[in-house]
């Protein structure tokens, strides 16, 4: 009787030249723990992409019919965890800057060096292992309420759902007396909705206090909790208050893997975004979330949720018009 049947990950590579596709074929079953499904045009790539499971994704730029970030885009609409390492014979870093923005976890230049590829599918085969087995903590540091909802709640909701723990940072109310309580009283609502754990500064701070303490505060949350991924609010914003608390994430962050910043209500033009979370089955839920804030509403429609709608259709241009939250990297080690 057989004792079981070897897993093999399954690979699914687009690439059109025959000679390479061979090639990379070759390299990455040599150890017999991979399989490889070739496809040689764009458009059936992302076909198999919508309609099958993979482990890795490898693909070529210059494709017939669709181009590789076509096949990236597919992919991460479909299979969002699945890892993609692109390949290019073009030199310069505008196709590299573009298969990252597009959502690839690795690129590599033509010719192929074999163990730079066998060495990179590994890595990420390993990485996507890992993160299917672990349960992940992360932290969203918001320096008011509805920061953290509006920025980057479908995606806590969405980790959420598979495992992780979320935890959520407020630094200050941004009000006194009732206002405050009832700022609060939404972000601790919506924080249930999410799924998500809730910190409130100890004194119920009405304004952000000085950048000593803001930077104590989220160091001490961060020792406790030890995240893997921290969000924060991009630097690149109209208040100086959002500007500190990035400041201070990132001082206080230095040791956590990874550092993600979400677009707050004041963020500037200068947010430029290379992750986009596909959050399309979560957006109902953020947009309910979301409905605490509508009686703190007036003079803030940021927290409107018709708006925060239209903002991830906005993004969603960038994987192929799902609906998205746009993240800055600021460091991935996930």
């Amino acid at each position: 009787m057989s004792e079981g049947v070897e897993h093999k990950a399954q690979v699914l590579l687009v690439e059109d030249n025959l000679t390479d596709a061979t090639f990379i074929r070759t390299i990455l079953e040599k150890d017999g723990d991979i399989r490889v499904t070739l496809s040689q045009d764009g458009i059936r790539g992302c076909q198999l992409v919508e309609s099958n499971r993979w482990e890795l994704v490898v693909t070529d730029f210059n494709l017939p019919g669709r181009d590789g970030i076509e096949v990236i885009l597919a992919c991460k609409k479909h299979q969002p965890e699945t890892p993609i390492i692109a390949l290019s014979g073009y030199p310069g870093s505008d196709h590299k800057e573009g298969a990252l923005r597009a959502g690839a976890s690795d690129y590599l230049d033509k010719p192929i060096d074999g163990d730079d590829l066998i060495s990179a599918a590994r890595r990420v085969l390993k990485l996507k292992s890992e993160e299917e087995t672990r349960t992940r903590v992360l932290l969203a540091i918001g320096a008011y309420p509805g920061d953290v909802e509006l920025g980057c709640g479908a995606t806590l909701m969405k980790q959420g759902m598979r495992g992780d723990d979320v935890h959520v940072a407020v630094i200050s109310s941004g009000a006194a007396g009732t206002e405050a309580v009832e700022r609060v009283e939404a972000t601790d609502r919506a924080c249930r909705v999410m799924g998500a754990q809730l910190h409130l500064p100890p004194d119920g701070t009405p304004e952000l206090p000085e950048s000593d303490i803001v930077l104590i505060r989220i160091r001490d949350a961060i020792e406790a909790l030890q995240p893997d991924l921290v969000f924060a609010p991009s630097v690149h914003d109209v208040r100086e208050s959002r500007q500190q608390v990035f400041t201070a994430t990132e001082i206080a962050a230095a040791e956590v893997p990874s550092l993600f910043c979400y677009q707050a209500a004041t963020t500037t033009l200068d947010f430029r975004p290379t992750h986009f979370e596909d959050v399309s089955d979560f957006l109902d839920q953020k947009m309910a979330a979301l409905t605490y804030f509508q009686h703190l509403a007036e003079g803030r429609p940021h927290l409107h949720p018709s708006l925060a709608r239209s903002t991830a259709q906005y993004w969603g241009r960038f994987l192929g018009y799902a609906d998205v939250e746009p993240f800055e990297v600021i460091r991935q080690n996930l």
